[in-house]
């Protein structure tokens, strides 16, 4: 569950967590499959585990995450449509003493973590664009679905602004703008909600915008983005 307080021992898949409380300090360790983590905190930490985005699983490269569409989406001249997507999230361990955290352990809930290019090969020695988290995804078309765990649920609104027929096969979200949300000892997870908006054959504006539920509590942003300038949007330059 997300916002659990891990007081002595958890079990998350194959991770083993146990927090051991000593008189002067508290110590954190890991295990999952036979990979073993052990960190030692002063007596005010309070541990706790969060959703978050499936970027860090091994190592932090890109904010970036690129879900492709398990069918394409198709919109009409000047239409609209909403979708939902359920998007792959892994467990963080944070350690908390009052206002101040930090991200202390990462279990990854996925077999899965490939990358991609999203843009253009311009030859065998050089490309352009971001290289992102390759995910997939599936669309749908009602407004009913609940998220899963091991999932974040997000809500999109495809507008397409175009004199033409559009497909949609893909969309790239910036996590460093996109924000999650959950439902304390749940494990119910969102996005804030986002707007595509399709400008031309090729380029497509990604839009981050509101807060999915009243009671959702805000993640709050690892390490790796504080302090980071937010796009207030994300542009999709080479198709969609």
């Amino acid at each position: 569950m997300y916002g659990l307080i891990v007081k002595n021992h958890l079990e998350v898949g194959d991770a083993s967590i146990i927090v051991e409380r000593f008189e002067n300090h508290l110590k954190y360790w890991r295990s999952m499959k036979g990979d073993v983590k052990e960190v030692l905190l002063d007596r005010n930490a309070v541990v706790e585990t969060r959703p978050i985005y499936s970027l860090f699983y091994p190592s932090y490269v890109t904010g970036y995450t690129l879900v492709s569409f398990s069918k394409p989406v198709v919109l009409s001249p000047k239409s609209f449509m909403r979708i939902q997507l359920r998007l792959p999230v892994d467990l963080a361990i944070y350690a908390y003493s009052g206002d101040f955290y930090r991200m202390i352990d990462l279990i990854p809930l996925h077999s899965n973590y490939k990358y991609a290019l999203y843009g253009p090969v311009i030859s065998s020695v050089e490309a352009t664009g971001y290289i992102a988290r390759l995910v997939k995804g599936e669309p749908i078309a009602e407004n009913t679905a609940e998220p899963l765990e091991k999932h974040c649920l997000t809500r999109v609104l495809i507008v397409n602004k175009t004199q033409d027929f559009a497909s949609v096969s893909k969309i790239l979200l910036d996590a460093k703008p996109l924000k999650i949300f959950y439902v304390p000892e749940t494990w119910k997870c969102y996005t804030q909600d986002i707007k595509m908006v399709i400008n031309s054959r090729d380029h497509a504006s990604i839009l981050y915008e509101e807060k999915p539920c009243m009671d959702c509590v805000e993640l709050e942003e690892p390490e790796e983005f504080r302090g980071m300038l937010r796009a207030l949007s994300t542009e999709m330059l080479w198709g969609y």
